[in-house]
C-alpha cells in the first residue's frame, strides 16, 4: 500500500483545457451550438432538452442545473424513479445514454496534446498535458530515489486521458486496479468516477480498459494531423474500435459513473476500485489533495475519507493545494478532519502548476517545468 496518495479533483486538468464542472456545460453548449460535436448532435440535444425541462424543478426546489455532475445525478436519480416531467421511459434512458457522451465529447474538444516539432529527434511528438508531466516526474522520483523509495497511489474523480498519457508517456506502467488482484510494480491509478478509456463487456459486463500503451493509440494521434498545428487533440473512438474482449469488439462508449454513489448498477462493477482507493487512504502518511474543493454535495468523498483511513498508521501530511482564496474550500477541508489530522493540515493556496515546485521541495525532489526531448 502507498506511504503517499494524491488526490485530483477537476481543477488538476484545467490548465489542460477540460472546464470545471461549474463551466463544463456552458462549454459543451458552446461547442454544439459552434457545430464542433456534429457527430454527438443527437446526444446534445438529448442532454440539453432534458436541462430545459430541469428548470421546472428548480423552481420548486434548489438544483444547481448549470453543474455537469448535479445534472448527470438528476438524470441517474430519474432512471431509478422511473420518472422525469412528461417523458416516457424511454426517454428517461435516452438521457442517462446521452450524458456519457455528451462528457466524452466535450473533454476531447477541450483536452489539447501540445506538439513538440523542433526539439524531438525522432520527429514530432505529441507531449502530455500540462502540468502533467511533472506530476508524474515527482511520482516516479518518490518511488525510485534510494533516499526515498515511497509507495505512491493516485485517486482521482477526473474522467480525462492527461495522466494516463502522461504515466505512458513517462513509461510508468499503471494498475487501475478493476480487479482485485494487486500487481505490486505498478502505479494504481485509481480513477473513481470511471475513465474515457474504460468500457462495459457487452458479454462478460465486465468494466474493462482498453490499454494506452500500443502503437495504435500514437498512430491515431499522428493521423489526425492534417496540418502544422502545434495542437492535437484525441478522439478515443478512433483507435478504441480496434479492441476486443471476449472475442466480441468492445464498445466506443465510456464508462462513466454519475457522481451519486446510490446503490447502482454502475458502482457495484467499480466496487474493487473503490476498495483498493480506501486501503490506500488507511495506509497514507501524506495526503495530498489537487484541484478539488469539496463542495458541499460531496458526501461521497466525505464518507470515503472517514471510513477509508480508518488505520493504524498516522498521518504525516494532509496538505490541500487549491487557487480558492475566499478561505470557504480551506474551512470545508478543517470542518472534514479530525483533531489529529487537523494538527497534520497545510491550504497551499495555489494552483496545479504553481504548488508542483513547492511539493517537490517537501520531498527534497527538483520538478522539471518542461520535457527534454533531447
Amino acid at each position: 500500500m502507498a506511504n503517499t496518495v494524491f488526490i485530483l479533483g477537476a481543477g488538476a486538468s484545467k490548465q489542460a483545457g477540460v472546464p470545471l464542472m461549474t463551466e463544463f456545460l456552458d462549454e459543451a453548449y458552446s461547442l454544439w451550438k459552434r457545430g464542433k460535436v456534429k457527430d454527438a448532435d443527437t446526444e446534445f440535444e438529448t442532454v440539453f432538452d432534458g436541462i430545459s425541462l430541469l428548470q421546472q424543478v428548480h423552481s420548486k426546489s434548489q438544483l444547481d442545473i448549470k453543474n455537469v455532475e448535479s445534472v448527470f445525478a438528476a438524470f441517474e436519480m430519474a432512471k431509478t424513479l422511473r420518472r422525469f416531467v412528461e417523458y416516457t421511459c424511454d426517454q428517461i434512458d435516452s438521457l442517462v445514454s446521452a450524458m456519457p457522451v455528451v462528457i466524452t465529447r466535450t473533454i476531447e474538444e477541450t483536452l489539447t496534446f501540445k506538439v513538440e516539432r523542433e526539439n524531438s529527434q525522432s520527429g514530432p511528438a505529441i507531449l502530455p498535458p500540462a502540468p502533467y508531466y511533472p506530476f508524474v516526474s515527482l511520482i516516479r522520483d518518490l518511488a525510485t530515489k534510494a533516499e526515498l523509495r515511497r509507495k505512491v497511489a493516485v485517486l482521482t474523480f477526473n474522467y480525462d486521458l492527461a495522466l494516463d498519457y502522461s504515466f505512458q508517456w513517462t513509461q510508468l506502467p499503471v494498475d487501475y486496479a478493476l480487479d482485485r488482484k494487486t500487481t505490486g510494480d505498478f502505479f494504481p491509478l485509481l480513477k473513481l468516477h470511471g475513465s474515457l478509456n474504460w468500457a462495459q463487456c457487452e458479454k462478460c459486463k465486465k468494466v474493462v480498459a482498453k490499454p494506452l500503451d500500443t502503437q495504435l493509440f500514437f498512430n491515431c494521434h499522428q493521423r489526425m494531423s492534417v496540418d502544422n498545428s502545434d495542437i492535437e487533440r484525441l478522439r478515443h473512438d478512433i483507435y478504441f474500435c480496434e479492441f476486443t474482449h471476449c472475442d466480441n469488439p468492445m464498445s466506443p462508449k465510456s464508462f462513466l459513473v454519475p457522481p451519486t454513489w446510490s446503490k447502482t448498477e454502475h458502482h457495484r462493477m467499480i466496487a474493487p476500485v473503490w476498495e483498493r482507493a480506501a486501503r490506500e487512504l488507511a495506509e497514507a502518511e501524506d495526503i495530498i489533495v489537487i484541484g478539488f474543493s469539496l463542495p458541499p454535495s460531496d458526501d461521497f468523498f466525505r464518507h470515503l475519507y472517514a471510513l477509508g483511513t480508518v488505520g493504524k498508521v498516522p498521518l504525516k501530511r494532509f496538505w490541500v493545494c487549491n487557487p480558492d482564496t475566499s478561505g470557504e474550500t480551506e474551512k470545508r477541508f478543517r470542518n472534514l478532519l479530525g483533531p489529529g489530522a487537523e494538527q497534520r493540515f497545510e491550504y497551499i493556496e495555489e494552483t496545479f502548476e504553481y504548488a508542483l515546485p513547492r511539493l517537490g521541495k517537501a520531498f527534497g525532489i527538483n520538478v522539471p517545468n518542461r520535457l527534454n526531448l533531447k
